[in-house]
Protein backbone atom coordinates (compact mmCIF):
# COMPACT_ATOMS: atom_id res chain seq x y z
CA UNK A 1 0.00 0.00 0.00
CA UNK A 2 1.28 3.74 -1.19
CA UNK A 3 1.69 6.01 1.70
CA UNK A 4 0.41 9.78 2.15
CA UNK A 5 3.64 11.26 1.33
CA UNK A 6 4.73 8.55 -1.02
CA UNK A 7 1.73 9.48 -3.13
CA UNK A 8 2.47 13.54 -2.62
CA UNK A 9 5.95 12.94 -3.98
CA UNK A 10 4.75 10.86 -7.08
CA UNK A 11 2.29 13.88 -7.91
CA UNK A 12 4.80 16.52 -7.76
CA UNK A 13 6.77 14.28 -9.84
CA UNK A 14 3.57 14.34 -12.05
CA UNK A 15 4.09 17.93 -11.86
CA UNK A 16 7.79 18.28 -12.72
CA UNK A 17 7.20 15.76 -15.80
CA UNK A 18 4.63 18.16 -17.45
CA UNK A 19 7.37 21.03 -16.71
CA UNK A 20 9.75 19.79 -18.47
CA UNK A 21 7.47 18.67 -21.27
CA UNK A 22 6.87 22.59 -21.62
CA UNK A 23 10.54 23.37 -21.13
CA UNK A 24 11.41 21.24 -24.00
CA UNK A 25 8.36 23.08 -25.98
CA UNK A 26 9.82 26.30 -25.46
CA UNK A 27 13.25 24.95 -26.75
CA UNK A 28 11.52 23.37 -30.00
CA UNK A 29 9.74 26.88 -30.89
CA UNK A 30 12.84 28.53 -29.97
CA UNK A 31 15.13 26.32 -32.04
CA UNK A 32 12.73 26.29 -35.04
CA UNK A 33 12.19 30.39 -34.59
CA UNK A 34 16.07 30.02 -35.12
CA UNK A 35 16.46 27.70 -37.80
CA UNK A 36 17.47 24.82 -36.01
CA UNK A 37 15.15 22.17 -37.20
CA UNK A 38 17.01 18.69 -36.28
CA UNK A 39 16.89 20.89 -32.60
CA UNK A 40 13.28 21.08 -33.28
CA UNK A 41 12.66 17.74 -33.86
CA UNK A 42 14.61 16.64 -30.87
CA UNK A 43 12.99 18.73 -28.84
CA UNK A 44 9.93 17.62 -29.85
CA UNK A 45 10.56 14.04 -29.08
CA UNK A 46 11.92 14.95 -25.71
CA UNK A 47 8.76 16.61 -25.06
CA UNK A 48 6.44 13.87 -25.92
CA UNK A 49 8.91 11.51 -23.67
CA UNK A 50 8.34 13.69 -21.00
CA UNK A 51 4.74 13.46 -21.59
CA UNK A 52 4.39 9.77 -21.40
CA UNK A 53 6.83 9.81 -17.95
CA UNK A 54 4.09 11.80 -16.79
CA UNK A 55 1.39 9.73 -17.60
CA UNK A 56 3.29 6.49 -16.76
CA UNK A 57 3.63 8.04 -12.50
CA UNK A 58 -0.23 8.96 -13.09
CA UNK A 59 -0.86 5.14 -14.34
CA UNK A 60 0.90 3.85 -11.12
CA UNK A 61 -1.02 5.78 -8.90
CA UNK A 62 -4.22 4.64 -10.49
CA UNK A 63 -2.26 1.44 -10.48
CA UNK A 64 -2.41 1.46 -6.85
CA UNK A 65 -5.47 3.25 -5.81
CA UNK A 66 -3.93 5.81 -5.06
CA UNK A 67 -5.37 9.48 -6.17
CA UNK A 68 -3.34 11.50 -9.43
CA UNK A 69 -3.75 15.27 -9.21
CA UNK A 70 -3.45 16.89 -12.60
CA UNK A 71 -1.27 20.15 -12.15
CA UNK A 72 -1.83 23.63 -13.19
CA UNK A 73 1.65 24.33 -15.51
CA UNK A 74 3.46 27.78 -15.93
CA UNK A 75 4.65 29.05 -18.68
CA UNK A 76 8.94 28.41 -19.67
CA UNK A 77 11.17 30.75 -20.42
CA UNK A 78 11.80 30.28 -24.27
CA UNK A 79 14.79 32.57 -24.14
CA UNK A 80 18.33 31.11 -25.06
CA UNK A 81 22.02 32.81 -26.37
CA UNK A 82 22.49 29.56 -28.81
CA UNK A 83 21.88 26.30 -29.35
CA UNK A 84 24.78 25.76 -27.01
CA UNK A 85 22.94 27.32 -24.41
CA UNK A 86 19.60 25.49 -25.25
CA UNK A 87 21.06 21.89 -24.61
CA UNK A 88 23.47 23.10 -21.73
CA UNK A 89 19.76 24.49 -19.98
CA UNK A 90 18.65 20.91 -20.87
CA UNK A 91 21.60 19.07 -19.56
CA UNK A 92 21.02 21.04 -16.55
CA UNK A 93 17.17 20.14 -16.12
CA UNK A 94 18.07 16.77 -17.01
CA UNK A 95 20.34 16.31 -13.77
CA UNK A 96 17.65 18.24 -11.76
CA UNK A 97 14.87 15.46 -12.34
CA UNK A 98 17.86 12.61 -12.00
CA UNK A 99 17.89 13.95 -8.07
CA UNK A 100 14.30 14.15 -7.79
CA UNK A 101 13.86 10.20 -8.87
CA UNK A 102 16.90 9.43 -6.64
CA UNK A 103 14.72 11.48 -3.75
CA UNK A 104 11.51 9.14 -4.84
CA UNK A 105 14.04 6.21 -4.62
CA UNK A 106 15.18 7.68 -1.07
CA UNK A 107 11.61 8.17 0.22
CA UNK A 108 10.26 4.71 -1.06
CA UNK A 109 13.17 2.68 0.89
CA UNK A 110 12.27 5.14 3.90
CA UNK A 111 8.62 4.01 3.77
CA UNK A 112 9.72 0.24 3.17
CA UNK A 113 7.12 0.75 -0.42
CA UNK A 114 9.06 -1.57 -2.03
CA UNK A 115 6.49 -1.61 -4.97
CA UNK A 116 6.87 2.43 -5.64
CA UNK A 117 10.63 1.53 -5.06
CA UNK A 118 10.86 -1.32 -8.12
CA UNK A 119 8.17 1.00 -10.51
CA UNK A 120 10.66 3.79 -9.87
CA UNK A 121 14.37 1.92 -11.19
CA UNK A 122 13.31 2.02 -14.47
CA UNK A 123 13.22 5.76 -14.02
CA UNK A 124 16.53 5.70 -12.29
CA UNK A 125 17.89 4.19 -15.49
CA UNK A 126 16.17 6.55 -17.74
CA UNK A 127 17.70 9.31 -16.15
CA UNK A 128 21.50 7.77 -17.23
CA UNK A 129 19.88 7.42 -21.10
CA UNK A 130 18.14 11.26 -20.68
CA UNK A 131 21.95 13.30 -18.86
CA UNK A 132 23.87 11.10 -21.77
CA UNK A 133 21.34 12.35 -24.63
CA UNK A 134 22.00 16.02 -23.63
CA UNK A 135 25.48 16.02 -22.26
CA UNK A 136 26.77 14.15 -25.87
CA UNK A 137 25.32 17.42 -27.67
CA UNK A 138 26.76 19.60 -25.33
CA UNK A 139 30.10 18.36 -25.89
CA UNK A 140 29.75 17.89 -30.03
CA UNK A 141 28.29 21.72 -29.98
CA UNK A 142 31.47 22.67 -27.66
CA UNK A 143 34.24 20.95 -30.04
CA UNK A 144 32.82 22.96 -32.75
CA UNK A 145 32.31 26.00 -31.14
CA UNK A 146 30.96 28.62 -33.66
CA UNK A 147 31.87 27.19 -36.97
CA UNK A 148 28.46 27.42 -39.02
CA UNK A 149 29.41 24.34 -40.49
CA UNK A 150 29.97 22.09 -37.66
CA UNK A 151 26.61 23.50 -36.14
CA UNK A 152 24.63 22.91 -38.89
CA UNK A 153 26.33 19.34 -39.11
CA UNK A 154 25.20 18.87 -35.52
CA UNK A 155 21.67 20.05 -36.00
CA UNK A 156 21.08 17.96 -39.42
CA UNK A 157 21.90 15.08 -36.51
CA UNK A 158 19.86 15.92 -34.39
CA UNK A 159 16.90 15.37 -36.67
CA UNK A 160 17.62 11.97 -36.98
CA UNK A 161 16.01 11.36 -33.70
Amino acid sequence: MITARMEKEINNQIKAEFESAFIYMSMAAWSHKNGYFGAENFMWKQAKEEEEHAMKFIQYLKDVDATAEIPGIEKPNGEYESLLDVFEKGLEHEKYITSRIHNLVKISEEEGDYATNDFIQWYVTEQVEEERNFRDVVKRLKMVGNQANGIFMIDSQLGER
